[in-house]
C-alpha cells in the first residue's frame, strides 16, 4: 500500500488534473476506513448538540456562540470527509471537477472558522476574570459573524476568479492548495505555524491567568474547579491535536518536496487519523461542557417523565440559563464576591484613624491614565463668594489605605466572620474632605454598607446596569445611599476638580448637584491592573419603595434621540427611565409653588453655571415623581435636610418632585468631540443638537432649553 508508486512530486509542476501525478494524491484504503468509521459518529454527536441549542435559544449566550460554531464546523468536516472516503472507494480515483471544488471550498471555509473560534473560547475565562463577558459576547458575535461572511465571500471570489486554487492537498483531501508552487506552500505552512504558536502561547497564558485571578474560594471553588478541569482538557486536547496535524503536514510537505521517501507515506494516514480524531474527541468534549451537562439530563429526564406529568395540568418548568451556564454563573459568583469585598473595605476605611492617612503621591499605584493639557481643573472665579473654607489644598492629596484579606476581615469585622473577600489594597480619596460631608448630612455609611444586612441585596445582585459605559450600580440595604462604578478618567477628572466641588457645595447648602460622599479605588493583590474604581453618593428617592416611585426622568436640554417612549412597548411607566421628550408630553413642567420654582431656577443655574466653569459635560437633571401619601412620617424625617430637594407638587396632595443633578464627571474631550462630530454626518445634518457639546454650549443648552422651560419665572 505504502510504496514508491505512490509518491507525489512537488516538483512535477506539469501534470494536470487527473493525471497520473495527480491520482497518487488519492487516499489509501486505511483511510477511507478511518474517515467512514469515525466521521458518522462525529456527525451523529454534532447534530444531538445542534438539536439542542436549536431547542433552547438561550444556550447561544457566551460562550454559546463559539461552541455552536465549533460543533457545527466540525460535523460538516466529518461530512466532507465521509463523502470523500466513500468517493474514493466507489471510483478507486482522486476527487476532480464539482466534487473537488464543492468539498474543498467546504474544507477551507471550515478550517479557518473552526480553528478561529477555538481560539477565541481559548479567550473566554480572561473575559469572566476582567467582568467583561457580556461586552465580549457580543463582540464575538458580530465579529463571528462578520468574519465568517468576509472568508465565505474572499474564498468563493478566489475560487470564481480562479478555479485552479481548488485541489487535492498531500493527504488526499480537497481544499485551497498550492501543490505545484513551493513559495506558496512554504507561506501556506509558515502561516500554520505561527497561527498554531499564537494559539499555544495566548491559550497558556489565559489558563494561568484564570488559575491566578480567581481564586479558591469557598464559594466558587466548585463552580472554578468544573469549569477548569472542562476548559484545561478541551483546550490541552486541541493543542496536541494541532500540534501533530501541523508535524504531520510538514512531513509530508518535506517528503514531497525533498525527500521522496515510501517509508513516510504513513504520516499522510496518521494527518487524516488524526484530523478525524480531533474534530471527534472535540465533539465529544462539547457535550461534557458545563454548560450542556444539566441541560442533556434535563431533557433526558423530561422525556423519560413525559407520560406521568401529561395528565398534571401544570406549567412546565423553564430551566433558566443561570442554571447550567457554568461560566455565568461563576462570574456572578465573582461579582458578588466583589460586592462584598467593596463593602468590608469601605467598613474598613472607616475605622482606620486619621494619623493613618498618608499622601496619595508615596503609594505604588498606576494611573491608567496620564494628566494631559486637556484635564482643567476649572475653577471658581466670579461665581461665588466663599465665606467658608474649611479645606486646604493638601487635604485632596490625602488617602486611607487598607490591605485587605480574610483574616483582617475576620478581626476588625468579627459580625462577619463567614464572608470570604478578594485580597485588595482599598484606598478612600480624600478622607478629610469627605468626612466633613458625611457628618454634615449626617450620614451612617458604616451602617448602610454593614455587609451582614446587605448580604440580601448582594445574593438579589445582578450585575453590570449602569448603560452603555458597564458600570454598575449597589443601593444599600436602606435604600439611602448608592455604590457606583466609574472609569479612571472619571476619577482623573474629580479628583483635580475635588477642591473645587467641596468649596461650592460647603458654600452652597442649596445647591442641587447631588453629593458624593467617597470615592475609593480597589486593587486585586493578584494583579496590579485588575482595578475597580467608586463612589458613594446619596439615593435621591431617599429609600421610598420603587412602587411609590411614579415616574423617574433623565433630563440633559437635548431633543436628539432624548424620547423613550416612542421605542417602548411598556405601558407601566414607573419602570422607565423617560427623557426630555417624553417629559414635555406628558408634564410639560414642574407644578409647583412659585417660590419654589425660583430657588430652583436660581440653583440650577448657579449649579449649571459651576460645572461649565468646571468644563464638565453631559450631566443630567434626575427628576423623580414620587407618591409619599403612604410614607407621611418617613418623610418627614427627611424634609428637614432635603428640602430643596424634594418640593410637593401643586397638582396633586401627597406627590413630591425629587431633583438633583447626576452624572457630572464627565469632562470635554477629544473622543466626546468626534461623539458629536459623526453623529451629525451620520444623520447629514450639521446643525443637530446632539447630547455631546462643548461645556459653553452644554451649559447655555442646559438653561435656556431645560431650566427656563421646565421652571418658568
Amino acid at each position: 500500500m505504502y510504496d514508491e508508486n505512490q509518491l507525489y512530486d512537488c516538483k512535477n509542476d506539469n501534470d494536470e488534473k487527473g493525471g497520473t501525478n495527480y491520482q497518487k494524491l488519492k487516499l489509501f484504503p486505511i483511510d477511507c476506513g478511518i474517515f467512514l468509521l469515525l466521521s458518522p459518529v462525529t456527525f451523529c454527536i454534532s447534530i444531538r448538540i445542534i438539536q439542542q441549542f436549536l431547542k433552547d435559544f438561550k444556550l447561544f449566550g457566551g460562550p454559546g456562540d463559539v461552541i455552536f460554531i465549533i460543533t457545527a464546523t466540525n460535523g460538516i468536516q466529518s461530512i466532507v470527509q465521509f463523502s470523500t472516503a466513500l468517493y474514493v472507494l466507489i471510483t478507486d480515483q482522486a476527487p476532480i471537477d464539482i466534487f473537488c471544488d464543492i468539498t474543498g471550498i467546504a474544507t477551507s471555509i471550515v478550517f479557518v472558522i473552526s480553528n478561529l473560534n477555538i481560539f477565541i473560547f481559548a479567550a473566554y475565562p480572561l473575559a469572566l476574570v476582567y467582568n467583561s463577558l457580556e461586552s465580549t459576547v457580543k463582540f464575538i458575535r458580530i465579529f463571528n459573524y462578520s468574519f465568517t461572511t468576509i472568508i465565505v465571500i474572499i474564498i468563493l471570489l478566489g475560487f470564481a476568479v480562479n478555479n485552479d486554487i481548488i485541489s487535492l492537498t498531500l493527504n488526499g483531501m480537497c481544499a485551497i492548495s498550492a501543490t505545484n508552487s513551493k513559495i506558496w506552500d512554504f507561506i501556506i505552512a509558515t502561516v500554520y505555524l505561527f497561527v498554531f504558536l499564537l494559539f499555544a502561547t495566548m491559550s497558556i497564558i489565559y489558563v494561568f491567568t484564570f488559575k491566578k485571578l480567581v481564586p479558591k474560594m469557598s464559594s466558587i471553588r466548585q463552580l472554578r474547579g468544573q469549569y477548569l478541569r472542562y476548559y484545561q482538557k478541551f483546550i490541552t486536547f486541541s493543542l496536541i491535536m494541532k500540534f501533530f496535524l501541523g508535524i504531520f503536514s510538514a512531513i509530508n510537505l518535506l517528503n514531497c518536496y525533498r525527500f521522496q521517501k515510501a517509508y513516510l507515506l504513513p504520516s499522510e494516514t496518521l494527518q487524516n487519523f488524526t484530523q478525524a480524531v480531533c474534530i471527534l474527541g472535540q465533539v465529544i468534549f462539547i457535550t461534557r461542557d458545563p454548560i450542556l451537562i444539566s441541560k442533556f439530563k434535563h431533557t433526558q429526564t423530561s422525556n423519560s417523565q413525559q407520560n406521568l406529568d401529561s395528565s398534571n395540568d401544570t406549567k412546565p418548568v423553564e430551566i433558566s440559563m443561570q442554571q447550567f451556564n457554568i461560566l455565568e454563573q461563576l462570574q456572578k459568583e465573582m461579582k458578588k464576591t466583589q460586592v462584598i469585598s467593596m463593602l468590608a473595605g469601605i467598613q474598613l476605611l472607616k475605622r482606620q484613624k486619621q494619623e493613618q492617612i498618608i499622601y496619595y503621591k508615596d503609594l505604588v499605584i498606576n494611573d491608567e491614565q496620564p494628566e494631559t493639557e486637556e484635564s482643567s481643573q476649572g475653577d471658581l472665579s466670579e461665581l461665588i463668594e466663599v465665606t467658608l473654607q474649611p479645606f486646604i489644598p493638601e487635604e485632596v492629596e490625602e488617602c486611607l489605605v487598607v490591605n485587605m484579606n480574610n483574616e483582617l476581615v475576620k478581626t476588625l469585622l468579627p459580625e462577619n466572620q463567614n464572608i470570604q473577600v478578594f485580597q485588595m489594597k482599598c484606598i478612600l480619596y480624600a478622607p478629610k474632605i469627605f468626612n466633613y460631608f458625611v457628618t454634615l448630612d449626617n450620614i451612617d455609611i458604616e451602617d448602610s454598607f454593614d455587609v451582614y444586612k446587605n448580604l440580601v441585596k448582594i445574593e438579589q445582585f445582578t450585575g453590570p446596569d449602569g448603560g452603555k459605559s458597564g458600570e454598575f450600580f449597589f443601593f444599600s440595604h436602606n435604600n439611602q445611599l448608592i455604590l457606583k462604578t466609574m472609569r479612571q478618567s472619571e476619577v482623573s477628572t474629580y479628583k483635580k476638580r475635588l477642591l473645587n466641588f467641596a468649596i461650592y457645595q460647603a458654600n452652597n447648602p442649596s445647591s442641587l448637584l447631588n453629593k458624593i460622599y467617597g470615592m475609593y479605588t480597589f486593587e486585586r493583590s493578584e494583579n496590579s491592573e485588575s482595578k475597580v474604581h467608586f463612589l458613594i453618593m446619596k439615593n435621591l428617592s431617599l429609600g421610598i419603595p420603587r412602587n411609590q416611585i411614579l415616574r423617574t426622568y433623565d433630563l440633559k436640554g437635548s431633543e436628539y434621540d432624548r424620547e423613550v417612549l416612542s421605542k417602548k412597548i411598556e405601558s407601566d411607566l414607573s419602570k422607565l427611565t423617560l427623557k426630555d421628550l417624553d417629559f414635555f408630553k406628558i408634564e410639560q413642567q414642574i407644578w409647583v409653588e412659585k417660590d419654589n420654582i425660583q430657588k430652583l431656577n436660581q440653583n440650577l443655574i448657579k449649579d449649571s453655571d459651576f460645572l461649565e466653569k468646571q468644563k464638565l459635560i453631559d450631566y443630567s437633571l434626575l427628576i423623580m415623581i414620587i407618591d409619599w401619601k403612604a410614607q407621611q412620617q418617613i418623610l418627614m424625617k427627611h424634609f428637614d435636610d432635603q428640602k430643596i430637594n424634594i418640593i410637593p407638587s401643586i397638582k396633586e396632595e401627597g406627590i413630591y418632585y425629587h431633583i438633583g443633578i447626576i452624572d457630572y464627571l464627565q469632562q470635554w474631550n477629544v473622543n466626546k468631540s468626534l461623539e458629536r462630530k459623526t453623529k451629525k454626518i451620520i444623520k447629514m445634518n450639521l446643525q443637530l443638537d446632539t447630547s455631546a457639546q462643548e461645556p459653553n454650549r452644554y451649559g447655555k443648552r442646559f438653561k435656556e432649553k431645560l431650566i427656563n422651560r421646565i421652571l418658568p419665572l
